[in-house]
């Protein structure tokens, strides 16, 4: 059993990664910059140190034991927090006074997080903001580990430890390009649209879920031409007039591309709720509250947030 002095070396378990990433021990050492021997040596006392082997190979290459698969999450947190913490050492010694770390649906980031830190920078100066764009609950993993200051989700269940403010809602909306014939619309029904080319975004997801719920109620089946997992590229292939899609009005907002039409369900589906997560733990900085009561401001002004409360 490892001791408090036996600590897991961030390089070596760098060189395992790149290992299992690249599918070779001599193009991991090209990437890293080092011999492949030390690469090995690295893998090698890695497995000694934590008693089991961590790589086996097989007739399709390289992949993790058993062992190796369960500590794989943790061993890639290990890397990304090293790398954060250097990134913001950097950060620090070029004259930066705080950095406010958030985890945030990328529309919200764009649309209201962006306007907020502009805002407040005349106050703020020497002020980074580091935004993660997710919207999981991996956002409450961070959180609670302290690993970012407060959260903007969509996905929010109570949990122990974890307070949940509401900022705003939206609602579904269709997004498609301006030479498709439905684009002249001003409302469009469940049927019109699962009859067209569908761009699918993930199970899980807000507009993966509205998918889901509008092929329930009206009993077809979507004609899915793309999958994405990125807003942004869902609304270019739209533009393009791939296919279309279901996104939150905030996110067609946040993605205003020339030739891009936006048109509303004919009808609703439940609007999907933002807020901000905050650990009750947490004693935020002068910063982050000026962050937050902006975006407070900004949000009640776009919108009447009142029912949420």
């Amino acid at each position: 059993m490892l001791s408090r002095r036996d600590e897991i070396s961030v390089r070596r378990v760098r060189s395992l990664l790149t290992v299992l990433e690249l599918n070779s021990f001599t193009q991991a050492a090209d990437v890293l910059g080092l011999t492949q021997p030390a690469i090995s040596q690295h893998v090698t006392q890695l497995e000694r140190q934590l008693g089991f082997a961590l790589l086996v190979r097989d007739r399709e290459g390289l992949r993790l034991s058993p062992a190796g698969s369960s500590l794989l999450p943790g061993l890639r947190r290990l890397v990304a927090g090293n790398e954060a913490i250097v990134d913001q050492l950097a950060s620090l010694s070029l004259g930066t006074e705080q950095i406010l770390r958030v985890a945030s649906v990328a529309s919200f980031a764009a649309m209201f997080i962006g306007p907020a830190f502009l805002a407040l920078r005349p106050r703020f100066p020497s002020h980074v903001l580091d935004i993660v764009e997710i919207d999981s609950e991996v956002t409450f993993q961070l959180v609670r580990s302290n690993e970012i200051d407060f959260g903007i989700s969509s996905v929010f269940v109570p949990s122990p430890g974890l307070l949940f403010e509401p900022l705003c809602q939206d609602g579904a909306c269709v997004v498609l390009s301006t030479l498709h014939p439905l684009a002249a619309r001003s409302e469009l029904g469940d049927e019109d649209v699962l009859a067209e080319p569908f761009i699918r975004f993930p199970s899980g997801t807000t507009s993966g879920n509205w998918l889901a719920m509008m092929s329930e109620r009206s009993g077809l089946q979507p004609k899915t031409v793309v999958e994405v997992r990125q807003l942004m590229t869902g609304c270019q292939l739209a533009q393009q007039n791939i296919g279309l899609t279901i996104v939150p009005e905030i996110a067609a907002r946040s993605c205003p591309l020339p030739g891009l039409a936006v048109i509303p369900l004919r009808d609703g589906l439940p609007p999907r709720k933002l807020g901000v997560v905050t650990s009750e733990f947490h004693q935020a900085s002068q910063f982050e509250n000026a962050v937050l009561s902006q975006l407070r401001e900004m949000t009640w002004q776009s919108q009447d947030v009142q029912a949420l409360r």
